[in-house]
C-alpha cells in the first residue's frame, strides 16, 4: 500500500510539473513567439529542472508543438459546443455565429496573451514540418462534423461537393484573421463590433450568395 501511494504521490507530481511547463510555455509563446522562447526561460517560469522537458515532451520542440495544439484544441472544443447547442432550425447566421465566436473572442479587444496565441498557433497551419502541421489542422478541423451536419439542415439538397467548397472559403475567413494580417484593427474594436462585421460575411459565404440563404432566412439575420 505505501508503495502504491508513492506512486501515485509521484504521478501526481508528474502531472503537476508537465502543467506548469505548457502554462510556462504558453505564456512565453504568448508573449515572444514560438521562435523567441528558449529551453531555460520556460524551465525558469515553471520552476522545474531542464531534464522534465526532456521527460515529458522529448525536447523543447515537443513542449511549444504541444503547447500550441491545446490551444487549437481549446478553441476547436468551444466551436464544437456552440455548434452542438443549435437548434434544429439554426439560420446560417445562427451557425456562423457560435462557429466564429470563440475566434472572435480570442483575436478581439486589446492585446492579450489568447491573442498572441491564436496567430501562433495560426501560423503554425504553414509550419515547414508536415507532422506537426498535419496535427494542427487536424485539431482545427474538430468540429467539421458538427458544421457539416448543421449547414446540412441549413442548405437541403446543396451538393456534397459545394457544401465543402463554401465551408472552406468561410474558414478561409477566420483563418485570415486568426493569422493576424488582416488590414483592419480588430484591437481597437470590441468582440461584439467584430461578431457584427463577421457573421455576415461568414454567413454569405456559407449561403453561396444571396440566392441561397438557408431555411428561407436571410444570411445576415442575427439570432
Amino acid at each position: 500500500m505505501l508503495a502504491e501511494e508513492k506512486t501515485d504521490g509521484r504521478r501526481e507530481a508528474g502531472q503537476r510539473t508537465r502543467r506548469r511547463l505548457l502554462e510556462a510555455a504558453r505564456t512565453l509563446v504568448a508573449q515572444h513567439g514560438r521562435a523567441g522562447v528558449t529551453l531555460r526561460a520556460i524551465t525558469d517560469c515553471a520552476e522545474a529542472n531542464v531534464a522534465s522537458v526532456s521527460y515529458h515532451f522529448g525536447s523543447t520542440e515537443g513542449l511549444l508543438q504541444a503547447t500550441i495544439q491545446e490551444a487549437v484544441n481549446a478553441l476547436a472544443e468551444a466551436q464544437i459546443e456552440g455548434l452542438r447547442g443549435l437548434g434544429e432550425d439554426a439560420s446560417l447566421a445562427e451557425i456562423a455565429t457560435v462557429w466564429a465566436r470563440p475566434m472572435i473572442a480570442a483575436v478581439s479587444g486589446p492585446p492579450s496573451d489568447e491573442q498572441q496565441l491564436i496567430r501562433t498557433a495560426a501560423r503554425a497551419a504553414t509550419d515547414p514540418s508536415p507532422e506537426f502541421r498535419d496535427r494542427v489542422v487536424s485539431t482545427a478541423r474538430r468540429p467539421d462534423p458538427e458544421l457539416t451536419a448543421a449547414l446540412r439542415r441549413a442548405l437541403p439538397g446543396l451538393p456534397e461537393e459545394e457544401l465543402r467548397f463554401r465551408m472552406e472559403c468561410a474558414g478561409g475567413i477566420l483563418y485570415f484573421m486568426a493569422t493576424g494580417i488582416m488590414r483592419v484593427d480588430l484591437e481597437a474594436k470590441s468582440g461584439a463590433e467584430v461578431e457584427r462585421l463577421l457573421v455576415p460575411a461568414i454567413a454569405g459565404a456559407l449561403a453561396g450568395g444571396p440566392r441561397s440563404t438557408g431555411r428561407g432566412r436571410s444570411a445576415t439575420s442575427r439570432p
